[in-house]
């Protein structure tokens, strides 16, 4: 339970992050909140994830983290 206390408490860091114009430290935050605590991304997310990546030029933040390994397989629709 105190591991999730503290997953939310980083999440809303990186939130504030994003509302105060601060996307490319919400990015990265966001990798090292990823790899920290090892949540998997699925492949769609990822994608997303690298565009806006691309777009702020911060790739750095997810290569350097290492996201592209906690990619999955997107949930087929049923």
């Amino acid at each position: 339970m105190a591991e999730q206390h503290q997953v939310v408490n980083a999440l809303s860091s990186v939130v504030n992050l994003a509302e105060n114009d601060e996307s490319d430290l919400a990015l990265d935050g966001l990798g090292q909140l990823i790899e920290y605590y090892r949540v998997p991304v699925l492949r769609t997310e990822y994608e997303w994830l690298v565009i806006a990546a691309t777009q702020l030029d911060s790739m750095d933040s997810l290569t350097d983290t290492g996201v592209e390994r906690l990619v999955i397989a997107d949930q087929p629709d049923d």
